[in-house]
């Protein structure tokens, strides 16, 4: 095997080790940023609806009296909910961001 041979393997290796550390890294960061449905009390589950239905209440009222609703409104809408997966906002943000690539 010539040197060129062998620094291409070198290459290959390390890209392979790379894989494996962004792969167990992003994993290391999901754990930290989702946080399991057994991991929220009773209460917390009781919160995060009563939150979750008052602000879908508002958007509905809100959607009554003006007969339209804005596509902020239902991207804020989508990000309330979503984040009940989150153990820290933003890392789960971080998480969230690192899977679309």
């Amino acid at each position: 095997m010539n040197d060129k041979d062998k620094l291409l393997k070198q290459i290959e290796e390390a890209k392979l080790k790379l894989e494996l550390l962004e792969k167990q890294e992003k994993n290391q960061l999901k754990d930290n940023a989702i946080k399991k449905l057994e991991e929220f009390s009773i209460e917390e589950k009781i919160l995060f609806f009563d939150k979750l239905y008052k602000s879908a209440e508002k958007e509905l009222i809100f959607l009554e009296k003006n007969n339209w609703s804005s596509e902020d409104n239902k991207q804020y809408a989508w990000e309330e909910y979503i984040q009940i997966l989150s153990k820290d906002y933003g890392l789960f943000w971080k998480y969230w961001n690192s899977l679309d690539k």
